[in-house]
């Protein structure tokens, strides 16, 4: 009989041989940064840990669901579906969103998500240069870009910046837009990406992309994704974003996600 129980940081090394299990990277680092903006659980057989979720709520408006895993031994006893109307409970927001793979996909279906785009992820060592049109967050920018984030988003994530502010190996801003960058392991992830054009959301991508050995960024937009292959940043894999509800805010300015995790 398996349990279900509030996962803790001491649980970060189970949840990395988790993913291991499903052929998953190690992202230590990333499930860390997840367990202190969110809230994690854990299905355990016999001390052994077989299932993780993580809901991360944003206000009372938005939730997003992550890190979805069954262990390939306890596969096809109906855990993943435990895991998630946990999840939906434990939320209890009017939207819930993830990003799926198809396997991950009917399940999440049939519990009302319905798939509203296409996110692929591109990998590879950046050839291009820095545009040099933003510069490094300041104390003084962060309310703005919180705010900004917001409205682009459609709901407040102010607890989450607090942490990612931190998380960060790099926030720049501009005028109109603004950019992070995150070490995944030896990969320098880009996202957020906030811009009014394709254009510049290229420029704010090159300022922290140039430089790092391998970079990845996760895009749904045609053409920001052709420039991306063009500067030797090759299509990985997609996934569907689904929602439960309806996504407020100007999502057309987002052209890159904090991570999938996270919406």
């Amino acid at each position: 009989m398996t349990e279900l129980r509030a996962l803790t940081p001491d649980d970060l090394p189970a949840c990395v041989r988790l993913g291991l299990d499903r052929q998953w990277s190690p992202e230590p680092a990333k499930w860390a940064f997840l367990l202190r903006v969110g809230t994690g659980f854990g299905l355990v057989d016999g001390g052994e840990l077989v299932g993780t979720v993580i809901i991360t709520r944003f206000g009372v408006e938005h939730a997003a669901v992550s890190m979805v895993l069954v262990a390939s031994s306890h596969g096809g006893r109906g855990l993943g579906r435990r895991l998630m109307e946990h999840a939906l409970a434990f939320a209890g927001t009017p939207v819930v969103s993830l990003h799926a793979t198809s396997y991950g996909k009917p399940l999440y279906e049939k519990l009302g998500f319905r798939s509203v785009g296409r996110v692929t992820a591109h990998v590879g060592a950046f050839d291009g240069t820095a545009s040099g049109t933003s510069r490094p967050v300041e104390d003084a920018d962060r309310a703005k870009v919180v705010a900004a984030d917001a409205e682009v988003f459609g709901t407040d994530r102010s607890a989450m910046w607090g942490e990612l502010f931190g998380f960060a190996s790099q926030v720049r801003v501009a005028d109109d837009g603004f950019v992070a960058a995150w070490a995944n392991g030896p990969v320098t992830m880009v996202g957020p990406v906030v811009a009014p054009s394709v254009g510049r959301a290229a420029e704010l991508i090159s300022d922290v992309a140039v430089g790092a050995t391998s970079v990845r960024v996760d895009v749904g937009d045609p053409a920001l994704a052709s420039w991306l292959v063009a500067r030797g940043l090759a299509p990985r894999y997609t996934v569907d974003l689904m929602v439960r509800g309806a996504f407020g805010g100007d999502r057309s300015r987002l052209y890159a996600p904090v991570m999938q995790a996270l919406g």
